[in-house]
């Protein structure tokens, strides 16, 4: 599926994902501004991408981590576009890990890149001045693109999507996610671009749930750990609903990767 939207005649909203009966599994976005795109969608929309004509034309994408659903439709751009991408996430997108069926169905395998120049500091588009930050926490590297100026901040996954997370991924390191939330708030964004809920205006209250969810919930599992329950132990005490599609997921997704990351506590 492929939609696009215009939010304030400035930045376009690019939107992918597969569809399943007539809705959207889950949208990804990717934000058109000029001739740049932050991120680029999944693999299972490369034909309409590939389609797509923006004006002005796409020649340069910066891909903020190394997620399927965030640089699967890079190659739709090329060889046009320049791809732009940390050091981490270049590794994943020149050899992409073979997905689980699920994620394959959901959003699409990637295929390998070959040309990926490293991201820069900075990134100019027209009369915006995008500074490129460290928002690492949902994968160990991920970078937001912060136009003061505006107050306008492309988040990628640094805000969750469910404002109650009760799983996570393994490489998700959850107190850096919290840390991250509250270092957003304090940039006093106007607007926050989700990877997946779009344009978010006045976004403070959107981020502080989250914050304030998952600090509770962190309380809760470091206080278990001390008491000596076993991460079994604490999982069968906090009773999580299981969705229908956890276990397809291949433990990519799972409540023990949560805990885990409590327990841990790496918050730097």
């Amino acid at each position: 599926m492929f939609d696009v939207e215009v939010f304030d005649d400035t930045v376009t909203c690019i939107k992918t994902a597969t569809k399943m009966g007539d809705a959207a599994i889950m949208w990804a976005y990717a934000y058109q501004l000029g001739d740049a795109l932050f991120d680029a969608g999944c693999m299972n929309a490369y034909d309409e991408l590939c389609a797509y004509t923006g004006t002005p034309r796409i020649k340069r994408v910066f891909v903020s981590h190394g997620h399927e659903d965030h640089y699967g439709g890079c190659p739709a751009f090329l060889p046009r576009a320049r791809i732009f991408a940390g050091p981490i996430t270049t590794q994943i997108l020149q050899e992409p890990p073979k997905l689980p069926q699920f994620f394959a169905f959901v959003w699409g395998q990637p295929v390998p890149l070959t040309d990926v120049v490293p991201i820069p500091d900075e990134i100019d588009v027209g009369d915006f001045s995008f500074e490129v930050i460290d928002l690492s926490g949902h994968m160990k590297e991920m970078f937001g693109f912060w136009e003061p100026r505006q107050g306008w901040l492309f988040s990628a996954d640094a805000v969750p999507l469910p404002s109650r997370k009760r799983m996570a991924m393994p490489e998700e390191n959850l107190p850096k996610m919290i840390t991250r939330m509250a270092q957003i708030i304090a940039l006093k964004p106007k607007v926050l671009f989700d990877g997946h809920r779009g344009p978010i205006r006045e976004p403070e209250e959107h981020i502080q749930t989250r914050i304030d969810f998952l600090t509770d919930l962190q309380q809760q599992i470091q206080k278990l750990g001390e008491e000596g329950k076993t991460l079994t132990q604490i999982k069968d005490i906090l009773n999580f609903p299981e969705p229908w599609y956890l276990p397809q997921t291949k433990e990519r997704f799972g409540i023990e990767h949560l805990i885990r990351s409590f327990l841990q506590d790496n918050s730097e």
